[in-house]
């Protein structure tokens, strides 16, 4: 049928007038529009009984309102039991298909949480565009926060500050609000970064609390509540693996804990933190006015995780550390093996015994090149498949080490340092230890000032797998990390590890059979065995 409408066609175009006065005679018209009445028919029917696979995109962003405030995005629930709204982020459910074009694939339970991204007007662009193909994909439920409006490929980016109460607004640590408030108000045209405003830092520990009252009226009936910063990724089937396990009723607050004070354990907001539903409802859901009530406080406070703690603390509730139910946490946040760690770039993670077979949840510091690698690297598992400490060794860190001596390189060794005055943890220890045992002699201060004492440190020390030196510093390690170069010979490090020692670590783990992956090194032998290809 369609070759004869085509065949009519082309004789209708070299036809004289004369001639298609004849042509369009009733009986030839009437064969002429037959054929073509019932293609549109078909067609209609076609269009109208299969359903659609695709959304147009920009009907989505149409849709979305340029958020403030005191305007989330939501939708109607269609929960009956709750008569609440449930935020719906930039996603249609309906067809898993992203505002931006980007498929969606949801993590199993990620349903249940809502999601939090923190980030900064000075950094947002450099920051916060990679997740839109990486995070946000597998979760539907968030939100973006940041210290002024925006929008990002359709996602709308939440002044989260923009409700302060006026003296919090006109004092100090405000100035940089006020003056990207000053820049926008003109239409300045130019990015907040370029305009070299100083103090990002001071404004953003006002943020988290009203972040979370936000994310409470948003999307009030969440099992979890999850914030991070822009520059942190999570392994989300290994989060939703582990909060599958444990009880949202609880009144949880848990993630990589540091402390302000020694009465003040906080969870690192880079590190990732977790709050069950219970403990953000019994709180934030019972007082309405909880976002603004400490900003006092905060101006007088190092942070805005520590302002959060502070929220749960004064009612009775403090950050998760380890306990009989809920084991190891702050491990999967890369905290709580000493030092007050926190999460870290995958190739600075430190990797250790005790570690080597746990799960790992979160990384922080991290470039959209790592979100980029880490994005690819978890999609090499089956979402059911935890991915390990020991499988981020492999990844990011065991290719690349290598024997002998490394010049220019920062391991990043710093569990034993001499001399111990370069650790300020190290010298508040010995203060302490000092004054309960004040007729114990002072401690002997070992020869470390050149490489060869150093590596003679490490050695002596069994547990140590890696060390670094440089005139007048020795940094031991029982922790296995890779660490990056350093372009600054001047105070450039050299750095070690004793291969020996850490494959005697994976081949004591239980997890890690040595004989059954490429040993540490293979990136550099690879590069060998082609170099006589090349010539």
């Amino acid at each position: 049928m369609t070759e004869s409408i085509v065949n009519i066609i082309g004789q209708v175009r070299n036809m004289r007038s004369a001639d298609l006065l004849r042509f369009i005679a009733p009986r030839k018209l009437v064969a002429l529009l037959v054929p073509v009445c019932i293609v549109g028919v078909i067609s209609t029917i076609i269009y109208i009984w299969t359903p659609s696979s695709n959304v147009h995109i920009q009907n989505i962003r149409n849709s979305i309102p340029y958020v403030t405030y005191n305007k989330p995005v939501c939708e109607e629930s269609h929960l009956q039991e709750h008569d609440v709204e449930t935020f719906n982020s930039t996603y249609t459910h309906a067809h898993g298909i992203y505002a931006n074009g980007y498929e969606t694939s949801y993590v199993e339970g990620t349903e249940d949480i809502f999601l939090m991204i923190k980030t900064g007007a000075s950094v947002l662009w450099q920051r916060f565009p990679i997740h839109i193909a990486t995070t946000l994909p597998q979760v539907p439920h968030f939100a973006i926060y940041s210290d002024a409006p925006d929008m990002v490929a359709g996602i709308p980016v939440v002044d989260i500050l923009n409700e302060t109460g006026q003296t919090t607004m006109e004092s100090k640590p405000y100035r940089t609000y006020r003056e990207q408030q000053a820049l926008l108000s003109e239409h300045a045209n130019i990015e907040l970064w370029e305009a070299g405003i100083q103090g990002a830092w001071d404004l953003d520990k006002f943020k988290n609390v009203p972040m979370v009252a936000h994310g409470y009226r948003t999307f009030p009936t969440a099992k979890w509540y999850i914030f991070m910063d822009a520059d942190t990724y999570i392994l989300w089937p290994n989060m939703m693996r582990w909060l599958s396990s444990i009880n949202h009723e609880d009144l949880l607050y848990m993630g990589s804990i540091t402390y302000e004070s020694a009465q003040l354990p906080f969870a690192h907001g880079g590190s990732g933190v977790v709050m069950s539903g219970a403990l953000v409802r019994s709180t934030f859901g019972k007082e309405p006015d909880l976002g603004h009530a400490y900003e006092n406080y905060a101006q007088r406070r190092c942070c805005g995780d520590a302002v959060l703690a502070r929220v749960f603390k004064d009612r009775g509730v403090t950050a998760v550390v380890s306990r009989d139910s809920y084991p190891h946490v702050s491990w999967r946040f890369q905290g709580g093996f000493c030092c007050e760690d926190q999460a870290e770039v995958p190739s600075n993670v430190r990797h250790n015994k005790e570690n080597w077979c746990k799960e790992i949840t979160t990384f922080h510091h991290v470039t959209p090149h790592d979100i980029t690698q880490l994005y690819e690297f978890e999609q090499k598992f089956p979402r059911d498949q935890p991915i390990l400490f020991k499988d981020v060794y492999h990844e990011f860190v065991m290719p690349y080490l290598q024997e002998g001596r490394r010049d220019n390189w920062n391991n990043l060794a710093d569990i034993r340092e001499y001399p111990e005055s370069l650790n300020p943890q190290n010298i508040q220890r010995d203060k302490a230890w000092r004054k309960e045992h004040p007729e114990a002699p002072e401690p002997i201060i070992p020869d470390y000032d050149s490489f060869e004492k150093c590596d003679k440190l490490c050695q002596e020390w069994g547990e140590c797998v890696q060390f670094r030196y440089r005139p007048g510093y020795c940094g031991l390690s029982n922790n296995v990390r890779l660490g990056k170069k350093q372009l600054n010979s001047d105070k450039a490090f050299s750095s070690f590890w004793f291969l020996d020692r850490i494959r005697a670590i994976r081949h004591d783990s239980g997890c890690d059979p040595v004989d059954t992956v490429p040993e540490e090194g293979s990136f550099f032998r690879k590069q060998q065995a082609e170099e006589p290809m090349r010539e």
